[in-house]
Formats: C-alpha cells, structure tokens, sequence
C-alpha cells in the first residue's frame, strides 16, 4: 500500500479578530478587579483599622440584643463582678462576660487580663474577629500595667494575647505584643532562667514569622543565655495605702439595699414571662436607680471637703468613677435592656462628669504622693499613680485624658530612679505614633 502526501495548498493564517477580542476581554476583566480592589482600599478598612477605631471607643462592640438581661442584672442586684464575669465566661455567654470587663472599674488587672483572653478566645471560635482582637488588646493592657503581678504570670498573659491577636490575623497587633512578652522575659527581676525560657518560647513562632531581621537575631540572643539577671528592680505597689474608707451615710445603704430588691424582683419577672410584661418591675428598678443617682450626687459633690483625709477623698472619688461606670453601662444598654430613659441621651454628659473625675483623681493624687517624705519612695509612688491613670486611659475610664504629660511624667520619674540607682525593671513609655497607638515597655538589653 503507498501513502502519497496531499499536494493541497497550505492554508492560510487563521485570522486574528478573535484572539484580540480575548485581549480586549482580559484586559477589561483585569482593570475592573483593580479599581474594585482599589475602592476596597479606600471604602472597606481593614480589619486592623476597624480594629484601631474600636480602641478608641471599646464600648462601640456592645451589643445590648446579645446580653441576656436576667444575668446583666445581677450586677444591680449585688452580685459581685469578679465571680459574675468568671461564671459569664464559663457559661459561654462571651458578650455579657465582655461587657462586665468594659464597664466594672473593681476587678484586679490580673483577674481582667485573664478573662478578657478567655472571651477573646470564645469570640475567635464564634468567627468574630474584631471583638476577638478588641479583647486580647484590652488584655495586653491589663498584662502591661498590672501591680502587684509575678513577672511569669506577666509574660505568660502577653504571650497568650499575642498568639491571640495572631490566630485572629493580626499581624501588627501580635508582633507588637509578642516584643512586650520578650521585653518582660528580658529584663523583669526575679525570673529564673527557665522561666525566661518558657516566655521567649512562647512567642517564639510569632516573632520569627513577624519580626524584622534584627528583631529575630535579638531574640536568638536572648534564647542562647535566658540566665542573665538585670540589674533592675520591681516595684512594690503601694497603691492600696492610698484609700481609706469614708464615712457613707445610712441613706446610701437603705437605697443601695432597694435597688438591689428591685433588680431581684425585675430578674424574678423576666425569667417568669420570658421577658413579657416587665414594665412595673422595669420601672421600679428605674426609679431606684434615679433616687441612688440624686443621692450619690450629693455625697460627691463633697468630696473635696477639708474635713476629710486624702485618703477618704480619694475612696470617694474612686466611688463616684465607678458609679459613673453604672450610669454609662445603663445608659449604652449593657445591661440588656432599657432601664433609665433619660440616661440614654446623657451619655457624652455621663464621659464628660468621668474626664472630670478622673482628672480631680490626678491632683489628688499628686497631692497624695507629697505627702511621703522619702524622695526614693515618693518616686516609686509616683511612677505608680501614673501608671495606674495610664491603664485608667487605655481602658476608656479616663476620656480625654492627657496622655502626652502622663507620658512625660513617666518617662521623668523612671529617669529620676535611674539616677537614685534604682531603675525600674519595665519601664513604659507612650508610643502614639505606632498602631496601635498606647503604653509599651521600654527595652532595656541593648
């Protein structure tokens, strides 16, 4: 069998319309994904910058719908906030145990840094990012101004924060708070060489993945000798020698006690109608709200009296900012429902009595640390009341308050330690440039 080629004519060049019509599609398809991912840019904030603007401003995450008011309420009706926010957490009702860490003025740091990881890890599990990120920032706060605290326990909770912030994706937020956790196993006094190891450990993965070059070589540094003791000193909080109990009048205690019986008698009649026909109890819990307010205003209104210790005066402020704390909570419904009306359209009003409280507590304060005759201990009582208002700051219990001077302040009077052979072994400074913006600890191992 013979095969014969074909002496057919070679065929011309197929034409080349459709192959610029493809072009022309592809282009098009690519410029509109830019422009959608350029407004993107500038229409849609990251998660970071939500992130950012929701420091400023924490209470924007309240959500008055998921906060179940039969156990907000315990709050009015005596229960303390310590055991409260623990049993919230524990029953998984993460929004209510969120907003008592916002709102309550009396847990300890430590107390609050280790709850507020516990409901950043439930929101992490409930897909929400930004209440996630909000928690283990408000954390890393707690962790940083904590006193007295054990410098482990200390390391250990930035260490938590920053893989918190990690798992939550952001970057910034927990490189930033992983440096603070190796900034504490660096230079707080009193940590054995293992226990340094286990915080540079802990952050190690973090730092590696995150950190610039010199930021990694500082870390392998520090993980070939942990045994190094600096030279350096913790400080002894003497915060509490500063309160003194005040004499309350009977009247407070007899409305204290009736606000209370009205939150027992509202929680009573939610959970018996299922949250209907409350308006009686509802309105009773109002008025003994109201009556407290008008009384507790007036007991305020003295607290500068001469007649009074500074030590009183200071309790009596304190008192009043953690009242404050109540009305705000109130009136942004973070108890659930609505309960004082007229609350509701005061709150720039209820900020601003707060700003003022707050800044009447700095002078006092002031006042208070110049009452020690010891120029050594005054400068460690110092540097302790302004690291208090600082943590008071970056919690939103202190509105508009003067970061740049408390800063300042700060930054004198651990130089004034410096100079008395008794520096401070995490000293802190105000970064406001950074994002986030807030207190860091200063490294001190170059």
């Amino acid at each position: 069998m013979t095969f014969r080629l074909s002496t057919e004519k070679t065929p011309s060049p197929p034409s080349r319309t459709w192959l610029q019509l493809l072009l022309w599609t592809g282009f098009l398809l690519s410029l509109l994904i830019g422009l959608l991912a350029l407004a993107g840019v500038y229409l849609l904030p990251d998660l970071e910058e939500e992130t950012a603007l929701v420091a400023t401003d924490p209470l924007l995450l309240v959500e008055p719908a998921r906060i179940p008011p039969h156990l907000a309420l315990l709050q009015l009706a005596g229960a303390e906030s310590d055991a409260l926010v623990r049993q919230a957490a524990t029953a998984g009702e993460s929004t209510l145990a969120y907003s008592i860490l916002l709102y309550d003025g009396t847990l300890t740091p430590s107390r609050q840094a280790s709850e507020l990881l516990r409901v950043g890890r439930q929101f992490l599990a409930q897909k929400d990012q930004l209440r996630a990120v909000a928690a283990f920032e408000r954390a890393r706060a707690a962790a940083l101004f904590a006193l007295p605290m054990p410098p482990l326990e200390r390391g250990q909770l930035l260490a938590r924060a920053a893989d918190g912030l990690w798992q939550a994706g952001n970057g910034n937020g927990a490189l930033e708070t992983g440096l603070q956790a190796q900034h504490v196993a660096a230079q707080a006094a009193g940590l054995l060489p293992a226990q340094r190891g286990q915080i540079l450990q802990a952050v190690l993965p973090i730092l590696r993945s995150q950190g610039s070059p010199e930021q990694i070589q500082q870390l392998n540094e520090l993980l070939a000798a942990p045994g190094q003791t600096p030279e350096r000193v913790t400080p002894i909080s003497r915060l509490a020698q500063l309160r003194q109990e005040y004499p309350s009048p009977a009247l407070l205690t007899d409305l204290r006690n009736q606000r209370i019986e009205a939150a027992r008698m509202l929680i009573d009649r939610l959970l018996l109608t299922s949250g209907q026909d409350i308006d009686l109890e509802r309105a009773a819990l109002a008025d003994a709200l109201r009556a407290e307010d008008r009384l507790r205003t007036e007991i305020y209104g003295g607290w500068n009296d001469s007649a009074l210790q500074l030590a009183q005066r200071h309790e009596l402020l304190l008192d009043y900012r953690n009242w404050l704390l109540v009305k705000a909570q109130v009136a942004e419904g973070g108890f659930g429902l609505r309960l004082v009306e007229e609350w509701e359209g005061q709150q720039e009003a209820i900020r601003q009595s707060l700003g003022w409280v707050m800044g009447e507590m700095n002078a006092l304060l002031s006042a208070q640390v110049a009452e020690d005759p010891d120029p050594l201990s005054q400068a460690v009582l110092r540097l302790e009341t302004l690291q208090w208002l600082a943590f008071q700051a970056e919690l939103g219990f202190y509105p508009h308050a003067p970061l740049g001077e408390l800063s300042s302040q700060m930054e004198r009077t651990q130089a004034e330690l410096e100079r008395v052979n008794s520096p401070p072994d995490l000293p802190l400074f105000y970064d406001g440039g950074a994002s986030p913006a807030g207190f860091r600890i200063a490294r001190r191992y170059e």
